[in-house]
């Protein structure tokens, strides 16, 4: 399956759409000196991307949840947030100085055909990682994102998506070798066996909260009881467990609504809600707005 950008340019703030090409690349950054993200409520609307988005850090730093769980990224730090993955700005330092790349999964496709890199990103690093990259190396990959982003501003011409790509293959492997404390989440590193059992019921339940909103459900597939599962989730993480399920399903019912491509019914439907009026009284009493009103904001 092929993931292609999946949302509106407009959720971004303005310096965020500097060079793309098509459904494939979206490249953005502050580094000219006159951009910076704008301290608006704009910022704090969760976006879902079907992309994978890397995130370099080259001054400052940056606060933000991907799929409600909260990382800080400073000065030397490289993030990737995998495909699927709905993220969240909370808050930036002043001199917060970044590049960002997002595109396509397709182009790890490529990779790992052409050049045979085993890239299973996505179930490597979880839901997003974190490393840190030596200045030297960082220097070097942001004189290659310039590049890139430079080949994005062209006129459109002949084989300048298979162009781009290229670029960005040699980008990957480089950011890959040159990428130092390699970490996972930090929910993840811990042998704990009571905070490993709460992160396996957080992978059920990103890919089960459309359907599957009961603790029973998530107990029963961790071989476990629904009383006992439900006190290891308060226990590790202070929240209950239907406090869990219900932020995911008001995460995605957002960002699919700032996406504006869906109704209000198509998104009710799209979360399995019986009814549209079942679906907004969750959504007002989750985040204090109508849907509508809320698409408004």
């Amino acid at each position: 399956m092929n993931y292609h950008l999946s949302f509106d340019l407009s959720q971004f703030p303005k310096e965020m759409s500097d060079a793309r090409l098509g459904n494939y690349f979206l490249f953005f950054d502050n580094l000219s000196g006159d951009k910076t993200i704008e301290h608006s409520e704009k910022k704090h609307f969760p976006i879902k991307v079907e992309a994978m988005l890397v995130l370099s850090v080259l001054k400052g730093g940056i606060r933000l949840r991907v799929n409600l769980q909260e990382t800080n990224l400073k000065e030397g730090q490289v993030l990737n947030i995998m495909p699927g993955c709905i993220f969240q700005i909370v808050d930036t330092t002043e001199d917060f100085k970044y590049f960002c790349m997002i595109f396509d999964q397709e182009i790890l496709d490529h990779i790992q055909k052409s050049f045979g890199v085993h890239l299973d990103l996505i179930h490597k690093y979880y839901n997003f990682h974190k490393h840190a990259v030596p200045q030297e190396s960082m220097t070097l990959m942001m004189s290659m994102y310039m590049q890139i982003k430079k080949e994005l501003e062209q006129p459109d011409y002949e084989y300048k998506k298979e162009v781009v790509e290229r670029y960005c293959e040699i980008w990957i492997l480089k950011s890959m070798s040159n990428s130092v404390d390699a970490s996972v989440p930090e929910l993840s590193k811990t042998a704990n066996r009571k905070e490993q059992i709460f992160r396996d019921f957080l992978t059920l339940l990103e890919k089960n909260y459309h359907q599957e909103r009961s603790i029973a459900y998530y107990a029963d597939r961790l071989c476990l009881t629904p009383k006992y599962l439900s006190t290891i989730i308060k226990e590790v993480s202070g929240k209950h467990g239907l406090q869990w399920i219900d932020e995911y399903v008001a995460l995605e019912a957002k960002a699919l609504l700032r996406e504006g491509h869906l109704s209000v019914k198509q998104v009710s439907d799209s979360l399995n809600f019986p009814s549209q009026s079942m679906f907004g009284r969750f959504f007002k009493k989750m985040t204090g707005y109508t849907p509508k009103k809320y698409m408004q904001l």
